[in-house]
């Protein structure tokens, strides 16, 4: 114990490193790798209805070592019954995409990329920050935001709400134009922590919000003239595309700051996969 009295600030930091090792150790061992956190109630819909055994085992692989932090992990092809390049790299990257779709709560994840070597893959994962006391502190932080905005969300018509979202996004963030492929832009705690982030964390974060607030969404990866993510939101028994970062691209005083909620504009937005959703209307949302 003198050393301790006598060093107190040294003493702090080796407490404070043991407890926190102790603390991970815990939590790695009680990871639930299908029910991430109390953000988001996930159905894992495309996880039990479009992916096979093998993109399963891919996908409870990625979002596991993302839930417990894990740098790289070495991947034997074999295990998963593909024998080229392209046909792994695919198997790896519909994992990885539907997860996109069924977890946008998963906070500290922003991707990955590989190494691959006679038939193995070398996954490296890509965290939004690396300090996982911040999977508890965002939790904690968001929640308040979401409960402010259901709170003030709570008397509104479903077209209300979808432009309140929009406008929230728009007027809470900006859009991250030095760091656009960094993996931390890419997660909700980008947009509800930092007010900084890409697509992927635009179209997360309101895909959060409308599960709260009582709007019926979709997450979609795809491509308009380059990879993008958005939305598609159910009004009046229809399903649209809705694209926040649309709003947080444009002040709202330019004249193409609702363009994120016009079909018309998005006439060009192309879903990776069209079967995971709904048929999705040509004609506006709302009538102008």
């Amino acid at each position: 114990m003198g050393f301790f009295k006598e060093h107190k600030f040294i003493g702090s930091i080796i407490l404070f490193i043991i407890v926190y090792g102790i603390f991970i150790m815990i939590r790695n061992n009680n990871v639930d790798i299908h029910n991430v956190n109390s953000l988001y109630k996930s159905d894992e819909r495309i996880y039990k209805e479009e992916l096979g055994e093998d993109d399963k085992k891919m996908y409870d692989l990625i979002l596991e070592g993302a839930l417990k932090h894990q740098v790289y992990f070495n991947i034997d092809m074999d295990e998963f019954h593909c024998y080229d390049y392209e046909d792994c790299a695919d198997i790896i990257n519909y994992a990885n995409e539907a997860i996109m779709v069924d977890h946008p709560e998963l906070m500290n994840y922003g991707g990955y990329s590989w190494q691959y070597n006679n038939g193995k893959f070398r996954l490296f994962l890509k965290p939004s920050y690396y300090l996982s006391l911040k999977d508890y502190y965002g939790v904690w932080r968001i929640e308040s935001i979401l409960n402010k905005i259901e709170k003030e969300t709570k008397n509104m018509t479903d077209k209300q709400k979808i432009i309140y979202v929009y406008n929230w996004m728009g007027s809470h963030n900006d859009y991250d134009y030095y760091f656009t492929f960094a993996s931390k832009n890419q997660s909700i705690y980008s947009v509800f922590i930092k007010k900084n982030a890409v697509c992927a964390g635009f179209a997360k974060a309101s895909q959060i919000i409308f599960q709260r607030i009582g709007i019926e969404s979709y997450i979609v990866n795809g491509s308009s003239e380059d990879y993008h993510m958005w939305n598609i939101v159910k009004y009046n028994d229809k399903y649209y595309y809705y694209d926040s970062t649309v709003a947080v691209g444009y002040k709202k005083s330019s004249e193409h700051y609702y363009d994120g909620l016009r079909q018309e504009t998005m006439k060009g937005y192309s879903a990776f996969h069209p079967n995971w959703y709904p048929k999705i209307e040509e004609t506006n949302m709302f009538a102008e």
